[in-house]
C-alpha cells in the first residue's frame, strides 16, 4: 500500500481541537486500530495540538496549527506543526511517567505542565521533535496492529 494522507489546518482556537481529535480517531478506526488504540492516539493528538496553542501561541487565536496524518502499510504518522517559539531543549527527553514496577502509571504523580508530553511518549511508539527557523514539528508514530494469520 502506498502512503495515504490527509492534512488538517486549524485556527489556534481551543474549540477546534476536538474536531481534529475526532477526525484522527475515525482515521485510526478505518486503519484497523482497536477502539482503545484509536482513543489513545486521539488523546495524543489532542494533547499535542493543545500544547501548540497554549505554549507556542500563548492561547491566542489567529495562528495556524497543522496536523498531517500519513498512513502506510505499517504505521500511522502524525505531524503536528506550528510556527513560533519551540520546545526548550531537553523538555521532550525529560517528559517521562515514573511508575513503580508492576504499578499502573500514576497519572496524578506527573507534575502539572508535564502530563501531555509524558502521556504522548507512553502511548506512541516513537515521538520526535525538530524546530528549524521558527517552524516546529512534533512527529508521533504508532505501528498498525499485526493482522492475524488467515485473515485478509
Amino acid at each position: 500500500m502506498d502512503p495515504r494522507g490527509v492534512t488538517f489546518v486549524i485556527d489556534s482556537d481551543m474549540k477546534n481541537v476536538p474536531l481534529v481529535g475526532m477526525s484522527v480517531n475515525r482515521l485510526c478506526r478505518a486503519a484497523s486500530f482497536s477502539t482503545l488504540d484509536a482513543f489513545h492516539i486521539e488523546l495524543c493528538v489532542v494533547e499535542a495540538v493543545t500544547n501548540s496553542i497554549r505554549h507556542c501561541y500563548g492561547g491566542k487565536t489567529g495562528h495556524e496549527v497543522t496536523v498531517i496524518c500519513t498512513l502506510t502499510h505499517r504505521e500511522i504518522v502524525l505531524d503536528i506543526c506550528d510556527v513560533g517559539p519551540g520546545i526548550s531543549p531537553g523538555v521532550l527527553d525529560g517528559a517521562v511517567i515514573q511508575n513503580s514496577p508492576g504499578d499502573v502509571a500514576d497519572i496524578e504523580g506527573i507534575p502539572e505542565g508535564g502530563r501531555g508530553l509524558s502521556i504522548i511518549k507512553k502511548i506512541m511508539d516513537s515521538v520526535d521533535y525538530r524546530s528549524e527557523k521558527g517552524k516546529n514539528r512534533l512527529t508521533l508514530r504508532k505501528r498498525l496492529p499485526e493482522k492475524k494469520k488467515g485473515t485478509g
